[in-house]
């Protein structure tokens, strides 16, 4: 008889597919849930990253015309901020401004966030502050001020500056403002250079290399500048160019004493100098010191740092043909406060050459002296002293010569310079000595301590020539 086989009853079927109903549940379960895990530790990171921070956003009218505050503040007790900035017509300009705010704000949230995640307890602060200054009918400066703190001994401070003509909305560089020429980069940088060092509020707190390389003529070490009432004024960051205790240093430089850097948009305008006026006694006691003949990279320069030492102020006759290859010591010598003076081109006799020839010593160093210093010379000597009235008509400055002779060009000696002066001293002289002898440079401390002892003021040759008598 064949094998009967055993029939699998419907209950066993039934179970069987329950039981595989369950289990793909289960699966699809624990799949999903490790996938909507994944998804809220994205979305917990996401949320923890922006902190949510709520901010009061609002923009008000300001008293400069076409000029708008906004302000951007945050109470949130871990990371507060106050943020204020300027907002125009002009897209370009508030774009750019608008990009330094979100970075600043974005980086400061970043950190924060960080040190959250890494469990440090710190409070942080953002604070931006805004300076409205214009100038003339349609020129505004913005300063914003930078106050990060995210841990750690100090805050940091920086500052961010913007220049606007806000009658086009066109951002105006420091390249603009100065023509685009790096002649007169260089003579700024020797300005803002000049004024830190004498500055005596930081004389112990400056980091030499630093100010050095922050202030060499590059147009980046210039960028962050304002005009404020009648100055220039740059800016350097916390820590940058001094110690802490310094604070954030800022260097004002006189508009009247830098407009010949300034491109003709930007010049003020300059009242032409008076000729002083004999006030209480003709007779105090005054003296002009004069260099022939330079200038030179290293004896004109050590002559301008023993002047510096008695605040005393001389002035330089310069040869053209020197100036062509020293323009920096031209225009130190001129940032220092000293007047520049036209010697001729080469040093030739004038009066053996023809009248054409003996102009043209005098144009040709009056451009090589303008192109170097952006301004003319004030007064002209001619070598030698050799001239006549054919040569005098000619020059549209005052014709000087000198009252005193140190013959330093014909000793050479550093302890005759002073016996020589002593030996021909009266009041109101004109004193003659050349910046390419070393010994001239030498001598020159000991004559400067001997008349600032007899109480002599140190002027330049044209402050003197009203009081000499004609």
């Amino acid at each position: 008889m064949p094998e009967r086989r055993k029939k699998r009853g419907p209950m066993i079927d039934f179970l069987l597919i329950g039981l595989i109903i369950t289990l793909t549940t289960i699966i699809l379960v624990i799949i999903l849930s490790k996938d909507d895990f994944k998804f809220q530790k994205i979305s917990a990171s996401k949320e923890t990253t922006s902190e949510s921070i709520k901010s009061n956003l609002s923009t008000e009218s300001s008293a400069f015309p076409g000029i708008r505050i906004v302000s951007d503040v945050s109470n949130d007790k871990r990371t507060p901020f106050a943020i204020h900035y300027p907002e125009t017509d002009n897209k370009a300009f508030n774009d750019a401004v608008l990009q330094y705010i979100t970075e600043s704000k974005e980086n400061y949230l970043s950190t924060m966030n960080k040190n959250k995640n890494e469990d440090k307890e710190v409070m942080g602060e953002l604070n931006i502050s805004l300076e409205t200054f214009p100038y003339q009918k349609h020129y505004y400066s913005f300063v914003l001020t930078k106050m990060l703190y995210t841990g750690g001994a100090n805050p940091e401070v920086s500052t961010k500056t913007f220049f606007i003509n806000h009658k086009t909305g066109e951002l105006i560089s420091i390249e603009t403002l100065l023509n685009n020429d790096k002649n007169n980069l260089s003579a700024l940088a020797t300005h803002v250079r000049n004024d830190l060092q004498k500055n005596l509020k930081l004389k112990d707190e400056l980091f030499k290399e630093d100010l050095i390389k922050s202030t060499e003529p590059k147009w980046s070490n210039f960028n962050r500048f304002a005009i404020v009432d009648d100055s220039l004024q740059f800016y350097f960051d916390k820590y940058e160019i001094a110690s802490g205790t310094a604070g954030s240093p800022i260097v004002k430089l006189p508009l009247s004493l830098i407009n010949p850097l300034l491109a003709s948009d930007f010049q003020i305008a300059m009242e032409k100098p008076t000729k002083p006026i004999t006030i209480g006694d003709p007779n105090k006691k005054r003296i002009a010191l004069t260099f022939d003949d330079g200038p030179h990279p290293k004896v004109t320069e050590q002559i301008l740092n023993t002047l510096d030492k008695y605040h005393a102020k001389a002035t330089f006759f310069m040869l053209g043909s020197r100036v062509q290859y020293y323009p920096d010591i031209a225009r130190d010598v001129l940032a220092r406060g000293h007047e520049i003076g036209n010697h001729s081109w080469n040093h030739p006799v004038l009066t053996k050459l023809s009248l054409e020839s003996a102009v043209n010593q005098y144009t040709s160093t009056d451009a090589e002296i303008e192109k170097a210093i952006n301004q003319k010379p004030t007064v002209f000597r001619p070598p030698y002293g050799a001239t006549n009235d054919a040569i005098n008509a000619q020059i549209p400055i005052p014709v000087v010569l000198w009252t005193i002779d140190t013959l330093d060009w014909k000793y050479r000696n550093a302890q005759q310079l002073l016996p020589n002066v002593k030996n021909n001293l009266h009041n109101n002289a004109i004193v003659l000595m050349h910046d390419i002898h070393q010994s001239t440079a030498d001598g020159l401390d000991a004559v400067l301590a001997y008349l600032q002892g007899q109480g002599y003021e140190f002027v330049t040759v044209s402050e003197i020539l009203p009081y000499r008598q004609k």
